[in-house]
């Protein structure tokens, strides 16, 4: 299989504009936490594009991770495994850079960000898994394999 071809690619795209959109209907619709921003909003976004495309380029890498074959081969369990460990190692960084809407951290909002950041880029990762289900890529054989012939 190849690991970086069309698959990889599409499903780069597809869960980085999921998970943005995701992003800004929790943080901008549901929270307003994008009233707290000190700079112009469509610096932060344009960056927070960005960004998801670099999440999305993490967890496409960890799905196709063999250290997850453990967990299983099903795309449908694979993405959202992938997407929760994701998400909480972007959480985690996040926070030890001290990146955060709020200026008081609490024990509360702490959960409730890390939860939802596994939640989010756990949906992030079952799009991952559909692209990988339904975006065909044909069979990938290294080229020192294709000459086999010619070895002894």
């Amino acid at each position: 299989m190849r690991k970086y071809g069309k698959r990889y690619f599409i499903s780069l795209l597809a869960s980085a504009i999921v998970m943005y959109g995701l992003s800004y209907c929790w943080h901008g619709l549901f929270l307003n936490d994008y009233q707290l921003i000190q700079y112009p909003l469509g610096i932060f976004l344009s960056a927070a594009a960005v960004a998801y495309l670099m999440i999305g380029a993490v967890l496409g890498r960890l799905f196709i991770a063999p250290q997850l074959d453990r967990v299983g081969r099903h795309p449908l369990l694979r993405g959202p495994v992938a997407g929760v460990i994701t998400g909480v190692a972007v959480y985690v960084l996040a926070l030890v850079i001290g990146v955060t809407y709020n200026k008081e951290l609490e024990l509360k909002f702490i959960v409730m960000d890390i939860v939802w950041q596994a939640i989010e880029q756990a949906i992030g990762g079952f799009i991952t898994g559909l692209v990988y289900m339904f975006v065909y890529e044909p069979f990938y054989v290294p080229q020192e394999v294709e000459h086999h012939e010619d070895l002894p």
